[in-house]
């Protein structure tokens, strides 16, 4: 079976990557990442000719969403878009998800892994981690966890309780 793999990435260096999109944006580490809106309005303005598919999900009836670096494209199920706008932390973190993707995986720097299962990948080195990490940092900065409870934590950012526990682990 072969894998993808992607140029080493560590979570500090996703973390300081993260913080300047959101320090751009003007959010603080409490501020709520309005994913949508990023994705509609800003994106296009640090990749150019970027744009958005919102597709029927008889579409991709097994994917949430896809990336295309090359195309600079992003196709969307309308149910997770839908979802996204209207809060849901799933839909929120797939979106930030792809958005990883396309941020952290231009062509060119990602190679296929011949004859190599994911077990082979380390995760520094994967790009799912790298876009799950990415995903986690733009909702919730851990800076932002501080004194906050588990359950302020998933209310505040908008994001699942899973999100919110390996947020505060990576402090």
């Amino acid at each position: 079976m072969n894998s993808y793999i992607a140029d080493p990435l560590s979570r500090k260096k996703i973390r300081q990557l993260v913080s300047k999109i959101r320090y751009a944006m003007g959010l603080s580490p409490e501020d709520y990442f309005d994913v949508v809106r990023f994705l509609e309005f800003y994106l296009h303005e640090v990749v150019p000719d970027f744009h958005i598919e919102v597709v029927p999900i008889v579409e991709m009836p097994n994917q949430y969403a896809l990336t295309f670096p090359k195309t600079k494209c992003i196709k969307i199920r309308e149910d997770v878009y839908d979802g996204a706008i209207a809060g849901n932390a799933r839909d929120r973190f797939t979106i930030a998800h792809e958005i990883g993707h396309l941020w952290l995986h231009r062509p060119g720097n990602l190679a296929l892994a011949r004859n190599s299962s994911k077990e082979d990948i380390p995760a520094y080195k994967d790009p799912e981690w790298q876009a799950n990490t990415f995903a986690a940092e733009l909702l919730l900065p851990p800076e932002g966890t501080q004194g906050l409870l588990l359950d302020e934590i998933v209310a505040r950012y908008g994001v699942s309780y899973q999100v919110g526990n390996i947020q505060i682990k990576n402090r």
